[in-house]
């Protein structure tokens, strides 16, 4: 296995387990009022997503000389080790490491304090994503930035709500579960839409020449985009149809679109690590 592909791989990995952390934060700050069987399980998802994130993390950095020299006699090389030191790459690093620390610390207790260091780790964690790639160089890096860091934040809240609402069907009675359902629908309506405008136009932006789509970074990102025409109609079966009939303790199939959406968004964030780390819209 080469740099590059472990490297895609550890990214992949990372994404996952960051974002499903950051989204528990954030979906365990709006819904606790529906959180009483279920909290303490959503609760322990979350620091196990955080605390896996962390060696993934580190990993990556560390293994960025490798991928500079080709092969991995670059672990080895001091120069190359500086370079990485002194490179965004480390500080990306270290503002993700310090928002897994505070959503560690968050979801570790209850009580609004909890809350809101889980909602500042969460925050930190989608600001890291900014500071490195192409956004974080592009000329028009002032709104790039703002529109990358909303779509990454709604990203992982979708992402952790997933399993949360999972639990919440699971472990709650089917009045509050139903309660929890029909909040997070009210929501979903406004951000998720908002999530589609900022990838749009970033894509927008960043994508000047058709003969991307002729290229591997055009194809993951029609991957990517078809992955979410996919989510939405889950979305959609979840809001009409599956939703409402939790209510009358019908979890199953609810249950079932959760989890076909939550490998949707895994293989979505795996072809964005892949894209992100190989390959560039620039010709």
């Amino acid at each position: 296995m080469s740099p590059d592909v472990l490297s895609v791989v550890l990214r992949a990995l990372s994404f996952v387990a960051l974002l499903q952390a950051a989204g528990i934060a954030l979906f365990m700050r709006l819904f606790q009022p529906f959180l009483i069987l279920a909290q303490r399980d959503i609760r322990q998802l979350g620091m196990w997503s955080a605390a896996i994130a962390l060696p993934l993390l580190i990993a990556q950095y560390l293994l960025e000389p490798a991928r500079m020299a080709g092969d991995f006699s670059g672990l080895l090389d001091l120069s190359l080790q500086r370079i990485n030191l002194a490179s965004l790459a480390a500080v990306t690093l270290g503002v993700r490491v310090t928002g897994v620390v505070l959503i560690l610390a968050g979801l570790s207790r209850a009580g609004h304090a909890a809350g809101v260091l889980g909602l500042g780790g969460a925050a930190l964690v989608a600001a890291s994503f900014a500071l490195m790639g192409h956004t974080a160089v592009h000329a028009e890096r002032s709104w790039l930035a703002p529109a990358l860091i909303i779509h990454v934040l709604i990203g992982a809240f979708w992402f952790g709500a997933i399993p949360g609402l999972y639990l919440v069907t699971l472990r709650e009675a089917a009045e509050l579960a139903a309660r929890a359902v029909a909040a997070f629908s009210k929501i979903a309506i406004w951000v998720v839409p908002a999530l589609a405008v900022a990838g749009a136009l970033m894509a927008l932006v960043l994508i000047r020449r058709l003969a991307v789509f002729r290229e591997p970074y055009g194809w993951l990102l029609l991957v990517k985009v078809m992955g979410f025409a996919l989510l939405m109609g889950f979305a959609a079966a979840n809001r009409l149809r599956l939703g409402p009939a939790v209510v009358r303790g019908a979890t199953r199939s609810f249950r079932r679109s959760l989890a076909a959406e939550y490998i949707l968004i895994a293989g979505v964030l795996a072809a964005t690590a892949t894209m992100t780390s190989l390959y560039s819209p620039e010709p």
